[in-house]
C-alpha cells in the first residue's frame, strides 16, 4: 500500500484505519508512506502509522532546506507535491513541477520501493494519483494495481478542465493530466468514495466504468461513540485546548500564536450558569470547506439576538490555508464567541466531539466527508450542504432526520440551520441518537475492509471472476 504524502488530512486516516482493519486477515498490508518531522509531530509517518508494517520515506531534509531558501523539489529526496495551491508552504502545486522535477519524484520512490521489497507484491494499492504510480510501473509492471481516489486529485483535474487553474498555471498542466489519466487507465480497479466522485473519475480520467468501484470510508466506532461528560469535565477540556495548550495559529504565526485566558472561557457558560451550545468545525483551511461562510453565518446568528452559542474551529494544518484566513474573517467581522483550537490528533477529535453539540462544515463538493460520519458516530448531528458525499448518508426524512443539509454557498440557509440546531435541544439530541445508530450499523471499518478483501481477490483472480464486468459496488448506507 502506498501513501505519497506525509500524514495529514482524511486520506491518511483512511490508510491507517484500513491497514489496521486488514491486519490478521488474508491480505497483510505493508505500507509505504511519506514522512517528515520528529516522532512527536503528526506528520511523522512512523508515529502516525504506529503498529503498522511501515516503510517511511523521510522528506524532512527537503522541508528543512526550504526554510533556508533551497528548492525542496530539488533535494536528494524531494518533497511531495500538492493538489492544492497553498501559500507559504514548501509543497508546491503538483502541476508546477516540470519534467526534471517529476523525474526526481519517480526516481526517489523507485529507490525506496526497491530498497524495502523483495519479490513483487501480490497487489499494489496506491492512495491518490501520484508519481508512485510511475515507480510501481517500472518495478512491478505485472502486479495487480488498485488506485484509491480520495477526491482531492479530482478537484485539481476539474479545475484544470474548467480553466480555473490554467489561467494561472498552464505550462505543465497538460503533461500532468496525461500522466494521471494514463495511471488511472493502467489500474485494474479505481476505488472512489462517493457516487459524485465516480462520475468525476469517468469524466476526467476516461476510465472503463466496469473498473470503478465505489467504497465509502469507515468509522472507528470504538473511538467515536456517544459519551456524556460532566460539565466540570467539559470545561476542563476547553481549558486544556484553549488556555493551557493553545495551538491555534494566525497568519504568519506558529502554533499557539492565538491564545486565550481563563476569562475567555466564560463564553461557554450562560447567565444562569448552564452550558452554551457548542458548534464544532474540524478540518483543513481549504477553500471548498467554506469555513469563512460558516463564521459569517454564526456571527449573523449571534447578532440576531438568538440563543448564545460558541463556534470552535479545530484543525487547519499549521501554515496552510486558502482564501481569507479564518482568523482574519473573525477580525473583519468583529465576531465573538469563536475559538481556534488548532491542529489536534484523532483522539482529541473524539474528545472535542464529546464536548460539542453540533458539527458544522458547509463544504461544497466534499469528496466524501469522513469527519461528518465520525461526528454522527459520536451522536453529534452534522450540518452539511446538498453537494458531495454527505448528501449520501445524512438522512433528511422528516420522520427520522440525522442532521441538516443546506444549499451550497447559502449563508442565510446555514444561519437558519445553526439556529434550528442550537435552539432545539431535544430535536438535536434525537438526531444525534439516530445518527450514531446508523453509522454503527453501516460504516464500521470491518465492513469496509471486507469490501477491499473482496476487491483484492477479484483483481488477483482468486474470486473466480477477473473480467471486470461486475456492476459498480454500491456505497454502504444510502440515506
Amino acid at each position: 500500500m502506498g501513501f505519497y504524502f506525509s500524514p495529514r488530512g482524511g486520506s491518511a486516516q483512511v490508510a491507517r484505519y484500513l491497514c489496521r482493519a486488514l491486519a490478521g486477515g488474508p491480505w497483510q498490508p505493508v505500507l509505504f508512506a511519506g514522512s517528515s518531522g520528529f516522532a512527536a509531530e503528526g506528520s511523522n509517518a512512523r508515529s502516525f502509522f504506529a503498529g503498522i508494517d511501515i516503510n517511511a520515506l523521510d522528506y524532512s531534509a527537503a522541508k528543512s532546506g526550504w526554510s533556508r531558501g533551497l528548492d525542496p523539489m530539488a533535494a536528494a529526496t524531494p518533497l511531495h507535491a500538492s493538489y492544492e495551491d497553498k501559500r507559504a508552504v514548501p509543497d508546491r502545486l503538483m502541476i508546477d513541477l516540470d519534467e526534471v522535477a517529476f523525474g526526481r519524484q519517480v526516481a526517489s520512490w523507485t529507490r525506496h520501493f526497491a530498497a524495502h521489497t523483495g519479490a513483487a507484491p501480490s497487489v499494489v494499492h496506491l492512495h491518490h494519483l501520484t508519481p508512485m504510480h510511475e515507480a510501481v510501473a517500472a518495478l512491478w509492471p505485472h502486479a495487480p494495481l488498485i488506485t484509491h481516489l480520495h477526491g482531492t486529485e479530482l478537484k485539481m483535474l476539474a479545475a484544470i478542465d474548467d480553466g480555473t487553474i490554467a489561467r494561472r498555471r498552464g505550462r505543465f498542466a497538460g503533461a500532468w493530466v496525461k500522466r494521471m489519466q494514463r495511471w488511472a487507465q493502467a489500474s485494474d480497479r479505481i476505488v472512489v468514495v462517493s457516487g459524485q466522485d465516480r462520475q468525476l473519475a469517468l469524466d476526467l480520467l476516461d476510465v472503463d466504468p466496469k473498473r470503478v468501484a465505489t467504497i465509502g470510508n469507515g468509522v472507528d466506532t470504538e473511538v467515536f461513540s456517544p459519551r456524556t461528560r460532566a460539565r466540570v469535565q467539559t470545561l476542563a477540556h476547553w481549558r486544556r485546548w484553549l488556555v493551557d495548550d493553545p495551538r491555534g495559529w494566525r497568519p504568519g504565526g506558529g502554533e499557539g500564536s492565538i491564545r486565550y485566558g481563563i476569562e475567555d472561557l466564560a463564553a461557554f457558560t450562560d447567565s444562569a450558569g448552564g452550558a452554551v451550545p457548542v458548534v464544532l468545525f474540524a478540518g483543513r483551511f481549504l477553500g471548498f470547506k467554506r469555513l469563512q461562510l460558516l463564521i459569517e453565518a454564526h456571527h449573523a446568528l449571534q447578532m440576531s439576538g438568538a440563543a448564545p452559542s460558541v463556534l470552535v474551529i479545530a484543525g487547519g494544518f499549521p501554515g496552510e490555508w486558502e482564501g481569507e484566513h479564518p482568523h482574519d474573517t473573525v477580525s473583519r467581522l468583529g465576531a465573538t464567541g469563536v475559538f481556534f483550537a488548532g491542529w489536534r490528533d484523532h483522539d482529541d477529535l473524539a474528545a472535542l466531539l464529546d464536548c460539542s453539540d453540533v458539527f458544522a462544515a458547509p463544504s461544497v463538493d466534499e469528496p466524501f466527508g469522513l469527519v461528518y460520519l465520525e461526528a454522527m458516530a459520536a451522536g453529534v448531528p452534522p450540518i452539511a450542504t446538498t453537494t458531495g458525499g454527505p448528501q449520501s448518508f445524512i438522512n433528511l426524512d422528516p420522520a427520522a432526520p440525522t442532521g441538516w443539509l443546506v444549499a451550497p454557498d447559502d449563508r442565510a440557509a446555514t444561519t437558519r440551520a445553526l439556529a434550528a440546531a442550537i435552539t432545539d435541544s431535544a430535536g438535536r439530541t434525537e438526531r444525534g441518537r439516530r445518527a450514531a445508530q446508523f453509522v454503527r450499523a453501516t460504516y464500521s471499518w470491518s465492513t469496509v475492509a471486507a469490501s477491499f478483501v473482496a476487491l483484492y481477490a477479484d483483481v488477483t483472480g482468486e474470486s473466480g471472476d477477473a473480467s471486470f464486468d461486475q456492476p459498480d459496488r454500491p456505497l454502504s448506507g444510502v440515506a
